[in-house]
């Protein structure tokens, strides 16, 4: 059976895939937005947009963690997915962090 979810977390294909990390080498394999004649045409800025995103909550952001008292401790963390084989998503991810005072 093909499976959507597993299509960017091939160990053959991805370093380490069970980890979200913004700075893979080959993070334009991901198919994400589709290839060839399925390509997004709002990909490149949807990407911006994230990057963007993400750098102005960063910039505010200092100690981030994920909420030990709602996912357990580092060595024993627990997470819950959504119920479906197409996409591999969290039904929610708590984290913690200091606010930046600016």
């Amino acid at each position: 059976m093909l499976s959507l979810a597993g299509a960017n977390r091939d160990p053959r294909k991805f370093d380490n895939p069970n980890e979200f990390r913004l700075d893979r080498r080959n993070s334009h394999d991901h198919i994400a937005f589709g290839r060839g004649l399925h390509t997004c045409a709002g990909a490149p800025l949807a990407r911006m947009e994230g990057q963007v995103t993400l750098n102005r909550l960063l910039d505010r952001m200092d100690d981030i963690r994920i909420s030990e008292g709602r996912h357990g401790a580092t060595d024993d963390r627990s997470f819950v997915y959504e119920p479906t084989f197409l996409l591999r998503g969290l039904v929610d991810l708590h984290i913690e962090f200091e606010r930046i005072l600016k």
